[in-house]
């Protein structure tokens, strides 16, 4: 499968990144409004979406990081750092979308919430991880690192969903617990259109990335 995918050119990954993006927007502005956020709302699962996106990524880097340290292939070693690469932006910028949605709707940052605290910790990890692995020029810490980097996200998962309740002001599973199918049908398209958008930035990343180790 990985072979078909480096075939891919760096041109036809941008334009795969550039059509999920297209499609996760346009499903966003179709999007039904709430009867209490209003238009509001979709900010809010685009972010929302963008962000599960980004998690299945992370979750696709650590298995392929487990693989390497399995099999020492190189090559599973240089896409599961290419998506560690690619992720952390959008990771961070799903994070400052999320952010101003809750200043917009809520007229507060948020920034006590769970979700809040968890996407600021798992960041510095990812970001720690990252430097070591850039620092560290050897493959097995950064895979180790990538491993660590995807269980962090499984706790602050883990923590929100089974932790005692808190305070929050974002709802648990508001799409998933809403009576209204077309917040989901339009919510799993924007997943979709983000997953493409993660993948497909991936591959020209993870080109870059191997260009850097052989000095070209």
């Amino acid at each position: 499968m990985l072979d078909r995918v480096d075939r891919i050119s760096n041109r036809t990954a941008y334009l795969a990144a550039a059509v999920g993006l297209g499609i996760s927007l346009v499903a966003a502005f179709l999007a039904p409004q709430d009867a209490h956020l209003g238009a509001w709302v979709r900010l809010v699962i685009w972010h929302g979406m963008l962000k599960w996106a980004c998690i299945v990524g992370i979750f696709g880097m650590g298995v392929l990081a487990v693989a390497y340290l399995v099999s020492g292939r190189d090559r599973l070693y240089q896409w599961a750092r290419g998506l560690q690469v690619a992720l952390l932006p959008l990771w961070v910028f799903a994070v400052f979308i999320g952010t101003v949605a809750a200043r917009l709707i809520w007229n507060s940052w948020q920034l006590g919430e769970r979700r809040m605290v968890m996407s600021v910790a798992y960041t510095a990890v990812a970001a720690i991880a990252l430097l070591v692995a850039l620092f560290v020029e050897k493959r097995r810490v950064g895979a180790i690192g990538q491993v660590v980097t995807a269980l962090a996200m499984a706790v602050g998962l883990a923590w929100i969903e089974l932790g005692p309740a808190a305070e929050d002001i974002h709802p648990s599973s508001a799409v998933m617990s809403s009576p209204d199918v077309a917040f989901k049908v339009y919510a799993f398209i924007m997943m979709g259109g983000c997953l493409l958008v993660v993948l497909a930035l991936a591959i020209p990343v993870r080109r870059w990335l191997a260009r850097g180790e052989t000095g070209e």
